[in-house]
């Protein structure tokens, strides 16, 4: 593809006759166009725009912007979950789209927090099955790229990585999990033009567009209400914590075998609610095909952290939603209380005594607070408030270290750029390059030579500059 903005320029000759997700698609061109703008004075970005598109990509191959991703199978993120159920087992990863071969990979972007879609053009990466990719299998594994200021991010979701390598560590595969699974949130139920800023995996082809978005939140479920559907389906009625913390009375769907285990229990049940949309070309008809999809989900699995189950999927919810709206690149505060209120509101929907049981009593002081929000694996605390290891800290760390990936190396990287951008913004270039040295000797006891620590200096000020502002916007949905 050769043309700058093909495959979005195709993309909007659908999605234009469907007016909503058109509507959608160009207020995110707005919100994307006008956080690119307050940070054009950090010159470390270039931006790429027409009426129908915008990409970004940045200046430098030494500021960490875009230079890792996270290749996951679905299955081994949630256990309950695979593609052939989600997109369907007539669907592939690979397509023909505009003559051209293209793979697209579900991925995890460290550097903008947030799920996305990688697309490669031709056939040939050593690192993928073309059986594979048109069976929907695909393996976990981290990408790194060779040239980051080559890779352009596209206002649709889209990322083209280019020139790429495997790193196989299992360490940090398990950290990319535990983001993923505090990046999602609850489902937006109030129409599809929003979806752009929920992290699509988006499938393009030539006559069609599908959109799969992942959330996390609570249930319960109508047991009365369930009616068996072809494909050992079960469509159930169900009252579900949407994005705005309001409680949605809504139909979706559940794979028989996984019923059960969402039926029984006078608790909240912890879900992974999975919308898939799929719009076709307007000559072949008009009409969005639309599905809610439910899959039960056990924190317990992923974290072993065994006594407090929906209480922690509740937390991660809601401290993601607080550090967003943060002012901050990594600190934010959050009062115990604050989360009662939060847990007052959802657990309404069960009795009093239950509530006031499991979910108010746990929350007892601060220091207790702090301490269930450090089991979620990406936050610790400060003793005052807390710190969210924001995964764009991985970008930055250095070449001799790459064997060791886990939360105490991410709070030592925190560490560092927390005290660096206190106070960065009094000190000259030359005094920055030394308090990095400084800094990674106290941390890491490793002595950057000084070529080291100027490139490292360059990395950090991009980090809490240009990377979490901009993540966090994106995220937000340019609020």
């Amino acid at each position: 593809m050769t043309n700058k903005g093909a495959i979005e320029i195709h993309m909007a000759k659908i999605i234009k006759n469907y007016r909503d997700l058109w509507i959608g698609y160009n207020n995110r061109l707005s919100q994307v166009r006008r956080i690119l703008k307050k940070l054009e004075s950090q010159r470390t970005l270039s931006i790429i725009e027409d009426n129908l598109f915008i990409r970004f990509k940045s200046n430098r191959d030494d500021i960490g912007l875009n230079s890792l991703f996270f290749i996951y199978e679905i299955g081994k993120v949630f256990l309950t979950l695979t593609w052939r159920h989600l997109i369907g087992s007539d669907q592939r990863l690979n397509y023909v789209l505009l003559n051209k071969p293209a793979s697209y990979l579900p991925a995890f972007n460290f550097s903008l927090d947030q799920l996305t879609t990688l697309l490669y053009w031709g056939e040939h990466v050593p690192y993928l099955s073309v059986t594979g990719l048109s069976n929907l299998k695909l393996n976990n594994f981290v990408l790194r790229v060779n040239k980051p200021s080559s890779v352009e991010v596209s206002v649709a979701n889209l990322v083209w990585p280019k020139s790429a390598y495997m790193l196989k560590n299992q360490q940090l595969e398990r950290l990319a999990i535990y983001y993923i699974y505090n990046s999602l949130m609850p489902p937006v139920l109030d129409g599809i033009d929003k979806v752009w800023s929920e992290s699509p995996f988006i499938l393009i082809g030539d006559r069609t567009i599908r959109f799969l978005t992942l959330h996390k939140t609570l249930c319960i479920i109508d047991e009365s209400s369930a009616k068996k559907l072809e494909g050992r389906i079960i469509n159930v009625r169900t009252k579900v914590i949407d994005r705005s913390f309001t409680v949605r009375h809504l139909s979706v769907d559940v794979p028989e075998e996984y019923f059960n285990n969402l039926v029984g229990k006078a608790v909240p049940h912890e879900i992974i609610f999975v919308k898939y949309m799929k719009f076709i070309d307007p000559a072949l008809t008009m009409r969005p095909y639309i599905r809610y999809t439910i899959y039960p989900f056990e924190f317990v699995k992923l974290f072993s952290e065994e006594s407090y189950g929906w209480l922690l999927s509740m937390l991660s919810i809601v401290l993601r939603e607080y550090y967003l709206k943060s002012s901050d690149p990594f600190l934010f505060t959050i009062k115990p209380e604050e989360f009662r209120n939060y847990l007052v509101k959802i657990l309404s929907l069960f009795s009093h005594n239950y509530a006031n049981e499991l979910g108010l009593t746990l929350i007892k002081n601060k220091e207790w607070f702090h301490n269930l929000a450090s089991m979620l694996g990406v936050y610790a605390s400060n003793g005052v408030s807390l710190l969210y290891l924001h995964p764009a800290l991985l970008s930055c760390f250095p070449p001799n270290l790459e064997d060791v990936f886990d939360k105490d190396y991410l709070m030592h990287l925190q560490k560092i750029a927390f005290e660096y951008n206190k106070v960065v913004g009094s000190l000259t270039f030359t005094d920055s390059v030394f308090l990095v040295q400084n800094m990674f000797r106290d941390e890491f006891k490793y002595n950057l030579n000084f070529n080291e620590a100027k490139q490292f200096n360059m990395a950090l000020h991009n980090l809490v500059k240009v990377c979490i502002p901009l993540s966090k916007a994106l995220c937000l949905g340019g609020e």
